[in-house]
């Protein structure tokens, strides 16, 4: 390999390193600024409904519980461009214009089985701002929950420095 080579690749990957917000990692909501992307209160429902669609609570905590829709928030207001943010913004109103349509009523107003049906059609849609959403929407819940000091130390099992020394143990056990 090339020196110029091996610059540009070592450069690329610390810019990549340091691009990464540090509060998104083993993060909690105490720790996420408040009302980061300035939704509306319909947009914040919506989101938060759609989150706990998406991961919902069963013997271990939902999205709702684990407080994902302030860390989406924070993620398109932090990491995506003011174009995308608009673009994510009016995809929550079109949510709810989308089940007025198929359902004749709001999106929380909807049966859990009727939120479901919405979002696989979101996901095959060949709309790509409904199909954009969709993936965004899916991917940062899911970034959140894997992220989440919950999943962290409870379902992963992760410690921040893993090695202990045991000094009362021979070594040949």
């Amino acid at each position: 390999m090339k020196r110029r080579e091996m610059f540009s690749t070592l450069g690329v990957g610390l810019m990549t390193t340091l691009s990464l917000p540090a509060w998104a990692n083993g993060w909690t909501a105490k720790k996420l600024p408040k009302h980061a992307l300035s939704l509306n209160l319909i947009q914040s429902s919506v989101l938060e409904d759609l989150s706990e669609t998406i991961l919902p609570e069963t013997d271990s905590p939902g999205a709702k519980t684990l407080e994902i829709p302030k860390f989406i928030e924070t993620m398109v207001a932090d990491m995506y461009t003011p174009a995308d943010q608009k673009r994510f913004k009016d995809s929550l109103l079109k949510v709810e214009d989308i089940s007025k349509l198929l359902y004749g009523k709001p999106y929380l107003e909807c049966s859990k089985e009727q939120k479901l049906n919405l979002l696989q059609g979101l996901n095959i849609s060949s709309d790509k701002d409904q199909k954009w959403f969709f993936d965004t929407t899916k991917g940062l819940t899911v970034r959140a929950y894997t992220s989440s000091e919950y999943y962290l130390t409870e379902v992963a099992k992760f410690e921040f420095a893993p090695g202990r020394y045991y000094g009362c143990v021979p070594l040949n056990s």
